[in-house]
């Protein structure tokens, strides 16, 4: 027998003790929970309540953040405790299920609560959501006129004085900007109150992956991999970051992708159309969901999807007489030092080749095109005869996208924690070792990536680069490894069984 044949796999030295001990997994996390609420607490405590100044004015102090970096940091620690016990243990079953699963999910929100009613420290992106809202509610397009407009100068107050980027146009898109509206609409010039839609959007994809998990005959558990990572908690709940809304139209996508009916594809294509409306990037989903032999039903996605776009667009295209990108095409043109790794290469490449700005900027765009075009094309054909999963399709696409992407900020990461979760195999699970040992580093490198993407708060790049890149590429260089002993042993297999008939 070749070793990738072998039955099943890791088994830990506590076998079944789920089932001798139901409570135990149950009591493990209530403990795991309080400590985690306990270090939360002390990182709310040490929030800054009352800013002295307008964060736009005030000078940019690393050093003022490192203590709540460091608790921050602190708080992966039960986390990831708690991520091992539950991947590493079979799952409860019966009432203990479901208390676990309500632990879960009760720890989800008092973490988040936690932070709703604190201003943001770290970003002060969320405060020109606001901003865009009343601009749009006073008859102005945002992707034309600008904060610092005189037109615009009867607006200002602080909310104003809070928001970055006074001279450039809105940069997010417009299914965002209507969740900004619709928050202002309720209660006027609340961030809070839009920290608590987004909050809404956070639980509902909890739920959400809780159903793709048990779909997948995978342990609900697991949901815990994003409800109780600090990352989401703290970008979301205290930072108030839009990228909320994409992580939970992608899932509700995966949650009807595979209802082939009519009305489940044009459900489909409404939700990809919705996520892309929020944060573009979902739109390479269609790679990973559309099939050929369905094409009589997934032309209704396709074309809902597009419409929806176009639907959502139109409103804007009219206020602002066809301008509809803003500062985007300005964002994905800058040089950052955060970027993502491959256009951190080819900009390297550029640097080497003594390149000017513009031969950078298009050595790094045709890369990103040749790779993510042949990507997508690679996962395409393996949809159809179904050898690679939508989840696993839909992953390495959205890793792709933030790989060449001019900045990777901590916030863009956490749309990669859901799939890990619905990808990552399960303990006990039967299948070729080498390809099951191979699946773990890849997905592993990319968890791990998730919660180092906060040292870039720190702007030591050299320490960032390290820790975070090139990690990730001995990782994924070890799981290419694996897979192609994979592949080799099977054709080996497979040679042989030929040979004997």
């Amino acid at each position: 027998m070749f070793v990738i044949d072998a039955p099943r796999l890791i088994d830990v030295s506590v076998r079944h003790f789920t089932t001798r001990l139901p409570w135990l997994r149950a009591l493990v996390l209530g403990i795991l929970l309080a400590i985690s609420l306990t270090i939360a607490l002390i990182l709310a405590h040490i929030t800054p309540l009352n800013p002295n100044a307008p964060a736009s004015l005030a000078p940019y102090n690393v050093a003022t953040l490192v203590p709540f970096l460091q608790i921050w940091t602190l708080l992966f620690v039960p986390y990831a405790i708690a991520c091992a016990l539950i991947f590493l243990s079979k799952p409860s079953r019966g009432r203990w299920r479901w208390i676990e699963i309500g632990l879960i999910m009760l720890g989800a929100v008092i973490l988040r609560v936690l932070f709703l009613p604190l201003p943001p420290n770290l970003s002060h992106d969320s405060w020109r959501y606001v901003w865009d809202a009343r601009v749009f509610l006073h008859g102005y397009s945002p992707y034309v006129a600008i904060p610092d407009s005189p037109a615009l100068k009867p607006l200002r107050d602080f909310i104003y004085a809070y928001s970055r980027f006074r001279a450039e146009p809105s940069l997010y898109p417009p299914g965002a900007q209507y969740v900004y509206i619709l928050s202002y609409l309720i209660v006027p010039s609340s961030l809070y109150f839009l920290k608590f839609v987004f909050l809404l959007f956070d639980l509902t994809s909890c739920g959400v992956l809780a159903i793709l998990l048990v779909r997948k005959g995978l342990d609900p558990a697991r949901v815990l991999l994003y409800a109780w990572c600090p990352l989401p908690i703290v970008e979301f709940a205290l930072q108030g970051h839009v990228d909320v809304l994409p992580i939970t139209f992608t899932l509700l996508a995966l949650l009807t992708a595979r209802d082939t009916r009519w009305r489940g594809r044009v459900l489909t294509g409404f939700l990809i159309g919705m996520g892309t409306l929020t944060k573009i990037y979902p739109i390479v989903m269609l790679v990973a969901v559309v099939r050929l032999r369905d094409w009589k039903r997934d032309w209704l996605l396709i074309a809902t999807c597009l419409l929806t776009i176009i639907v959502g667009y139109l409103p804007f295209f009219i206020q602002g007489h066809g301008q509809i990108f803003g500062f985007f095409s300005t964002y994905a043109n800058e040089q950052g030092q955060n970027a993502g790794i491959v256009q951190l290469a080819f900009a390297n490449l550029g640097h080497n080749m003594h390149a000017t700005l513009q031969g950078k900027l298009t050595l790094e765009h045709l890369g990103a095109f040749v790779l993510l075009g042949g990507t997508a094309l690679a996962i395409f054909i393996l949809r159809q005869s179904e050898r690679i999963s939508i989840e696993a399709g839909t992953l390495i696409l959205f890793a792709l996208v933030l790989a060449v992407s001019s900045h990777v900020f901590p916030w863009y990461t956490t749309t990669l924690l859901p799939l890990i979760a619905l990808l990552l195999p399960a303990r006990g699970q039967r299948g070729p070792l080498l390809l099951w040992l191979a699946r773990l580093p890849a997905l592993g490198a990319l968890w791990l990536f998730t919660a180092i993407s906060i040292l870039s708060y720190t702007e030591n790049w050299p320490l960032y680069y390290h820790a975070a890149y090139d990690l990730l590429e001995i990782e994924l260089g070890l799981a290419a490894l694996l897979f192609l002993l994979s592949c080799f042993f099977a054709s080996r297999q497979k040679g042989t069984a030929y040979a004997k008939r």
